[in-house]
């Protein structure tokens, strides 16, 4: 080899040191950056004419394993999704109370049933009946507070779903920005620094929602979701949120969306439609699984557990009367019409009373020798008061009234036979004695029956959600398009969901709908809802009870009914004996003995949301309500513990990988040092030589 080849070789040697030297010390500057991956100077002999000449630094590579950081990235993604579901879990449990303490609604139930036994023994007192309303307000004042707080936690959700979705979209257009600046760049040059920006993009994109990343050629990587949803690939997506400010509890959110951003003109144009259901992860999933599943189901189950109480409380308190009686009796907004058929069997009578709560009028129905329709049994309970009193309906409303030389009127159900149409009396139904009063329902028996006309004007738009807010059927029932009876409404129900829900009216007139297997994660939910029957104001979804927020509303709405809040004595406890002067006494403990055993009576509750169909007690209805929901938060917690020691070990398997390491840093600094001096002393030997022939 000449002596110019071996000033070649030896040029080349410092050269290529003097790049192993920059890289190394790059590497210890950036000891503690997060997310930089080391660089290593990769050396191959230089070939010139068939011959080694020296060595060449063929790349500058960035040491990563891009399996293991798609692994890192997944866990991420866990992680934050449970992390997240934990966070606002954790408020929902706080909500809830603590089992063992005296702060949940069960206790609050407790409270109910222990003042009706003090209230038992002591009927005529206003300190007992207060206590009683008391127990009463606390129940109405925790529900408010649960109830408010699912609202404001999928108020919260929403919004924090609204944020996560900026920086999403801020993410997906640094990550493009980056891929165009590194496709710009020579072959030459070095995109290390541009890729460790890129990659710790993506990390932070990658716990927020799944992704997974392959390269498209010319330094660009496209990313996409899991389930193939694509992110970026030669231009950037942005997804869209439609804010909702969740007015009611268990109201069905607006689904997330996706355009694609026009890399030449910048213009959005949307694609793919709806996308919840094609992120399976990160702390966005998260917030939606939180929003639209869990905080649902919660307030689905609160309004089924709400229903019930009221339910059984006015049951009772409808069979008895207040002393002295009302002058008047005003019920619920049931949605009735006059022409619906009455569908009582059984007996009531329907008494006034005078100054001296003594009966002036009784009218004895046996409803099942009168007209059919509720209009019927009006008219027959007026001929038989002969003045003394009225009840009438309106606007959905029934009210019974003292009349003539009456003051009073009261309710009585016969000892033998009852009125009863779905298992209500008369009062009942119709609410005209209720205890405590509820936002809808508090259940929804109708009482009607297939034949019934539905009496329904306007529109009613139904969707099948599913767990991820995806929408499997979307239908309109336009009332005056269809048939004229409940029974048509349920059949265009049938034909609309196309086998996929099956829906059925019971025999207490309960629209039930039960999905297929295919569709068994599915619920029916209300879109849109401007139906009213006749002139009651009461909506299809309201009056049936179809869709998450008519259930959910029961508990915002319940309350101490208006007749008997702010009156102790309003509380209905006496017993109607219509031969005795005085009719009813202000001792009579009757009523309050059955409220004190309804809490050890059993009642039949149809299940909602996580809680199952039982026979149970309502104290063993809220218990199973608070187990599941803190078996709910325990799961999550647990997840949310697992899902972080996986992450932390896989980050810890990553920087193994591409971490700088001190102790391999100074070793390599120390062998480039050599290298660099080792070719220096050959260049300055080569150039005493050149000395040497010059002097000769």
């Amino acid at each position: 080899m000449s002596l110019n080849g071996v000033l070649s070789t030896g040029t080349s040697g410092l050269i290529a040191a003097q790049v192993g030297l920059s890289t190394v010390s790059d590497n210890i500057a950036n000891v503690n950056t997060e997310g930089y991956a080391r660089k290593e100077a990769s050396q191959s002999v230089r070939i010139i004419g068939n011959q080694g000449v020296g060595v060449q630094v063929s790349e500058v590579r960035r040491i990563a394993d891009s399996f293991l950081s798609q692994e890192f990235r997944i866990a991420a993604a866990e992680s934050g999704r449970f992390e997240t579901m934990d966070e606002l879990q954790q408020q929902l449990t706080a909500l809830l109370g603590d089992p063992t303490q005296d702060r949940t609604l069960v206790s609050r139930l407790d409270d109910i049933f222990n003042a009706a036994s003090a209230l038992a023994n002591n009927p005529e007192t206003t300190a007992a009946r207060n206590t009683m309303l008391d127990a009463l307000q606390r129940l109405d004042e925790d529900l408010d507070l649960v109830s408010d707080g699912v609202r404001d936690l999928q108020r919260q959700a929403d919004q924090r779903i609204g944020d996560t979705v900026q920086i999403i979209n801020d993410l997906i257009e640094q990550i493009d920005g980056l891929n165009r600046e590194i496709s710009r760049l020579p072959d030459t040059a070095d995109s290390n620094a541009l890729e460790d920006q890129r990659a710790r993009k993506l990390d932070e994109l990658g716990a927020l929602m799944d992704i997974r990343t392959f390269e498209l050629g010319n330094g660009i990587l496209a990313v996409s979701t899991n389930a193939g949803l694509p992110l970026v690939d030669h231009a950037a997506r942005r997804l869209v949120h439609v804010p909702n400010d969740a007015a009611n509890a268990g109201q069905t959110f607006p689904q997330l969306t996706i355009e694609r951003i026009d890399p030449a003109t910048e213009q959005a144009s949307a694609v793919n439609g709806a996308i919840d259901a094609s992120i399976r992860s990160g702390e966005l999933r998260g917030l939606l699984d939180i929003r639209d599943t869990n905080l649902n189901d919660l307030a689905v189950e609160l309004g089924a557990m709400a229903g019930q109480v009221a339910d059984e409380l006015n049951r009772v308190h409808n069979d008895f009367t207040a002393v002295p009686p009302p002058a008047t009796l005003t019920g619920r907004n049931t949605g009735a019409l006059a022409t619906d058929p009455h569908g009582f069997t059984g007996i009531a009578t329907f008494h006034t009373f005078d100054a001296s709560n003594a009966v002036t009028a009784s009218a004895t129905i046996d409803f099942g020798a009168i007209g059919g329709t509720i209009q019927d049994a009006i008219n027959a309970v007026n001929a038989g008061l002969g003045g003394q009193g009225t009840l009438s309906l309106s606007n959905g409303v029934m009210s019974f009234a003292a009349a003539g030389g009456a003051s009073g009127v009261a309710i009585q159900q016969d000892a033998t036979t009852p009125s009863d149409n779905g298992g209500r009396g008369f009062s009942h139904r119709f609410g005209l004695n209720d205890l405590v009063s509820t936002g809808s329902g508090p259940t929804f028996d109708t009482g009607l029956t297939t034949a019934t006309n539905h009496g329904m004007t306007g529109e009613l738009t139904l969707s099948l959600v599913g767990p991820a807010n995806q929408r499997a059927i979307t239908t309109t029932i336009d009332f005056a398009a269809i048939g004229g009876t409940v029974g048509d409404m349920v059949n265009q129900l049938n034909t609309n969901f196309s086998g996929l829900v099956s829906f059925a009216l019971d025999g207490a007139g309960k629209l039930t709908a039960t999905p297929a297997a295919a569709a068994s994660a599915f619920r029916v939910e209300v879109l849109a809802d401007n139906s009213t029957r006749g002139t009651t104001g009461v909506s299809a979804a309201d009056l049936f009870g179809i869709g998450s927020a008519a259930v959910a509303s029961v508990a915002s709405g319940f309350e101490v009914s208006d007749a008997v809040s702010g009156n102790p004595e309003g509380i209905a406890l006496a017993s109607v004996n219509a031969a005795g002067t005085p009719a009813v006494g202000i001792g009579d403990n009757a009523g309050a003995l059955a409220l004190q055993q309804l809490g050890s009576t059993e009642s039949r509750f149809d299940g909602a949301g996580r809680l199952p169909a039982m026979t149970a007690t309502l104290s063993e209805i809220g218990s199973e309500l608070l187990g599941r929901a803190g078996q709910a938060a325990k799961d999550i917690s647990i997840r949310a513990e697992d899902r972080l020691a996986l992450r932390d070990e896989l980050s810890e398997r990553v920087s193994e990988v591409s971490g700088v390491n001190l102790d391999e840093e100074m070793t390599r600094l120390i062998t480039f040092q050599t290298a660099f001096n080792a070719s220096a002393r050959v260049i300055s030997a080569t150039q005493e030589m050149f000395d040497a022939l010059l002097r000769i």
